[in-house]
């Protein structure tokens, strides 16, 4: 079994008055990327200046040095940009009774430029592990402060980490989304990327978007990102952000989610046409219409809706209380296509006898994507719809109830058969009359 790696650690001080120029010269620095912003109420921060200038104890800061012998702040962030805003006297004081750091007289100033600021240094052994160490003891450290979901995954590095967020300071579509918190964006961008990533959309299974399932896609895609599932995860989003815009500050996180899965099952499957931007728009406005129509703890449909769609609508909302399951995201997948097949009106088939985009688009809906002929997924753009009940029998193009979509090589297959059929039957007759 191998030895335990432990990082060197060493107990030392700092005097406060030399903090000012430590920040100034970037010695001592925040990683944006994982830690929070300065979140501390005004209160605390008084707090804390006050039990400075009493010479109070202020708790042990702790640091992780880098190569450089630069200072990462792992824990005492927010005790450290207090003093510094104090220092640099950018702390509201008018309403307390602390005197401003330039109006201290000589010997306040000393004492207090004197005032030891203790810290455990951390440095890790191994080059290999510095980062994993480094995060892993920023997340121990926080234990007792309750981490959300996105603090959590920016307390990472790798490619999917740069990719997610490069996706949210980059892409227009997060622009529409209102002021962000605690990193609430850059967390939605993870579970979109991680849903094209590991979403099977042929069979509709995708991965729970869980805190443990999330850090563990952190881990698995740190060193590469299928660059194919990348451009079409990017295309999804520019597919939203041209149909929605402004429409996406109404939204939900989890119907952005809900939506995002649509876009791109539609897009895979080619169901749809040159169109397909406008009715998905479409579509969007009448779907969160309908369901921003009535409560979730109705028991009867609002006016203007039928029962059936309220029992639709309902669901949906139920499923979207849950949120992150697998089994919630393919629920309401599955419901937005039956409704996306609905509200999309069946246009009259043509002189013709061919079924038209619209009358295709509900037959593979209606099939789940699946060829009944052979059971293998299908893809619109190269499917073929057949007349199960032939015109020469009565068949009608409109009559979606005896149609059903198949691959062109499997209606093939299928007319090759019926006409071996027609052909038996007819030989069947004939030699029926000539015993007669």
């Amino acid at each position: 079994m191998p030895q335990q790696t432990i990082p060197a650690i060493d107990f030392n001080f700092f005097v406060l008055g030399d903090l000012g120029d430590m920040f100034d010269n970037n010695e001592i620095f925040i990683n944006k990327n994982y830690q929070r912003g300065d979140i501390w109420k005004l209160s605390q921060k008084i707090e804390l200046i006050k039990s400075i200038n009493q010479r109070y104890s202020i708790g042990v800061l702790v640091l992780f040095v880098n190569d450089e012998g630069k200072y990462e702040i792992l824990d005492g962030q927010q005790r450290l940009l207090t003093i510094i805003k104090y220092l640099k006297e950018t702390l509201p004081l008018s309403d307390t009774d602390i005197t401003p750091c330039a109006e201290l007289s000589r010997r306040d100033k000393k004492l207090q430029d004197a005032y030891c600021v203790f810290y455990l240094k951390l440095k890790s052994h191994d080059p290999e592990s510095k980062e994993e160490d480094m995060v892993q003891t920023f997340l121990r450290l926080q234990e007792g402060t309750p981490l959300n979901k996105a603090e959590k995954l920016n307390a990472y590095r790798g490619v999917f980490k740069d990719t997610f967020k490069e996706t949210r300071e980059t892409h227009p579509l997060f622009n529409y989304l209102g002021t962000e918190r605690r990193f609430r964006f850059r967390q939605l961008a993870a579970e979109l990327l991680l849903l094209e990533l590991d979403g099977n959309f042929d069979n509709k299974t995708f991965p729970s978007l869980d805190s443990e399932t999330m850090i563990e896609a952190v881990k698995k895609y740190e060193k590469r990102i299928s660059r194919q599932k990348l451009t079409f995860y990017k295309g999804n989003l520019d597919y939203m952000e041209r149909s929605l815009n402004m429409f996406l500050g109404a939204f939900k996180f989890r119907d952005i989610i809900s939506f995002y899965l649509l876009i791109s099952y539609l897009r895979k499957k080619r169901a749809g046409n040159e169109n397909l931007q406008n009715e998905y728009a479409v579509f969007a406005r009448l779907f969160m219409q309908k369901l921003n129509m009535f409560s979730m703890y109705q028991d009867k449909p609002p006016k203007g809706m039928t029962k059936e769609e309220f029992e639709t609508y309902k669901k949906y909302k139920q499923e979207s209380k849950i949120m992150t399951t697998s089994d919630s995201l393919r629920n309401r997948l599955e419901i937005m296509l039956s409704e996306f097949a609905r509200l999309n009106p069946m246009i009259i088939a043509d002189r013709q006898r061919l079924h038209d985009v619209g009358q295709k688009r509900i037959l593979f809906f209606r099939q789940q994507g699946i060829c009944p002929e052979c059971t293998k997924p299908l893809t619109f753009k190269t499917a073929s719809a057949h007349h199960v009940i032939p015109h020469s029998a009565g068949g009608r193009t409109d009559d979606l109830d005896h149609a059903q979509l198949v691959h062109d090589k499997c209606h093939k297959i299928i007319e090759e058969r019926l006409k071996k059929q027609s052909k038996i039957k007819m030989l069947h007759k004939k030699a029926t009359v000539r015993c007669t």
